[in-house]
């Protein structure tokens, strides 16, 4: 009867420990729970767990314990132990380390006594125990193996003891119920495999396809990782903040949430035209047709001087004038090419003049410019015309569309609107979707001052240079004062 009660009471450990183990994340709590079982039931005192490396060439030890010795080693700490060789020199297979042979068989096996048998070299064992006063006596080991019949570690104990700490051997039924659990672990450590896989795949197909991104133009090459960089360290400094933020605290999967959208933040600019995104210069499309402005002047001034040798004294004097005029004018094109801040109503006038300009050589009429150059070269701030900066912005839609169609998982659901809105703005005059505070999430905020203050700060920009830190907090400042940005967030920043 008390053989029974003791089989049910095992059976419902199993089951409690195969869902503990499915629910475990940590995966030194994980080897823990396995170890601790499997030497509980056979009352073992001492215990360790092998995985085999990513090369299939070895044992790594990732758990050791030793009751007696109140020894333990792979929970806070990673075992440091020289790994255990799964071949020889030769290739060939190694059969007399113990724990080696169960992984390449795959099946179990147990010792009676260590030191007499011959068929498991025991040379590492007696050096062990030597240099700590012990005696092992009694092994046991199973395979952890997965659904394909792969053995992914090996669960080794030593010393099975009787209710009075008498060394015995391990039973068949110890054997029988280390088996079932060995199969347990290994069905949990198979799925935590499988899904620290997929997980590290998505991490690094995301950061291809922002590397992709970040190479399509050599102006913004590192952009997105360095705004990913700044989003995680503004994240972790809101989770630790003790003051404004103190009672938000990021789980692991919400920061790796914040994470992935920073990186995908920008994703959408895999269909934004190259041209747009490089436009270094007001006039830049394939080329920068400021060169054939240029020409045009030089033309022009050829025609003049031309005329100069057969005109009157009068006509002279206004051509000389007028030869001053275009190098001051094309001076002033030249300056009107690179995108500022902001172009004053003088120089658009000016443009306007410039575009009227007509000289008449052998019956033909040239001009110095075009109707799309003169629109081009009359752009107030920057280097885009509105419908280019709507192409431009176009990329946040894109960005969400893209993601939206992407299933993550539930943990990551909010990826999509963290990384599409690091544009909307407080007060809701951002873009693509004109969210207000209300509807901006702590986790877009954070995006958006990073965003911000790497496109400040940038020195690769084609169209401006890189601001310095006190201008770009200046900016940003305003910016925080008219209800665009988030203000706490960017004092984090500053004394960051």
């Amino acid at each position: 009867m008390e053989e029974k009660k003791t089989s049910f009471d095992h059976i419902e450990k199993l089951t409690k420990i195969g869902i503990a183990l499915s629910a475990e994340k940590d995966i030194n709590n994980f080897f823990n729970l396995v170890l601790e079982e499997a030497m509980n039931y056979t009352s073992a005192d001492g215990g360790t767990i092998y995985t085999v490396s990513e090369d299939g060439k070895f044992l790594d030890f990732k758990i050791v314990c030793t009751l007696s010795k109140n020894f333990k080693l792979g929970i806070a700490d990673t075992v440091k132990w020289p790994s255990i060789p799964l071949f020889d020199e030769q290739g060939n297979k190694n059969l007399k380390n113990f724990a080696s042979y169960v992984a390449h068989t795959g099946t179990t096996a147990s010792i009676e006594d260590v030191y007499n048998q011959n068929i498991y070299d025991n040379s590492g064992t007696k050096k062990y125990d030597k240099a700590n006063n012990y005696r092992s006596k009694s092994f046991a080991a199973i395979p952890l193996k997965n659904h394909e019949n792969d053995v992914l570690g090996v669960i080794q104990l030593i010393n099975a003891m009787d209710k009075d700490r008498n060394i015995i051997s391990f039973t068949e039924q110890h054997i029988t119920m280390l088996t079932s659990l060995a199969s347990q672990a290994a069905i949990a450590l198979t799925n935590k495999k499988l899904i620290e896989g997929l997980e590290k795949l998505l991490n690094q197909f995301i950061r291809s396809i922002a590397k992709a991104i970040d190479r399509k133009s050599p102006y913004t090459g590192g952009h997105i990782s360095r705004v990913a960089s700044l989003t995680e360290q503004l994240a972790k400094e809101i989770d630790e903040d003790n003051k404004i933020y103190k009672d938000i605290h990021f789980t692991e999967d919400e920061f790796q949430e914040i994470s992935i959208s920073g990186w995908m933040h920008d994703i959408g600019k895999i269909t934004t035209p190259i041209f747009i995104m490089d436009k270094a210069t007001k006039l830049e499309t394939m080329l920068d047709r400021i060169l054939l402005i240029q020409t045009r002047f030089e033309m022009i001034k050829l025609a003049i001087k031309n005329d100069l040798l057969k005109c009157s004294k009068k006509r002279k004097t206004e051509l000389e004038k007028l030869l001053i005029q275009l190098d001051e004018d094309w001076k002033f094109l030249q300056k009107a090419n690179i995108g500022g801040e902001f172009m004053k109503d003088g120089d658009v006038k000016r443009i306007d003049r410039i575009f009227e300009f007509c000289y008449e050589f052998e019956g033909k009429k040239y001009t110095l410019l075009n109707e799309d150059e003169k629109t081009n070269l009359t752009i107030r701030r920057g280097t885009l015309l509105s419908e280019e900066i709507d192409k431009m912005r176009e990329h946040a839609v894109v960005t969400h569309e893209m993601l939206n169609q992407l299933t993550f998982p539930k943990k990551y659901k909010n990826v999509p609107l963290y990384a599409s809105a690091h544009h909307e703005k407080l007060n809701g005059k951002g873009y693509p979707f004109h969210l207000t505070a209300e509807k901006l999430p702590l986790q877009a905020r954070i995006i958006a001052v990073a965003d911000l203050f790497e496109a400040l700060t940038a020195a690769d920009r084609p169209y401006k240079k890189g601001k310095t830190l006190s201008e770009t907090f200046r900016i940003l400042g305003f910016m925080a004062k008219d209800h665009e940005i988030d203000k706490h967030i960017l004092d984090l920043l500053i004394n960051s």
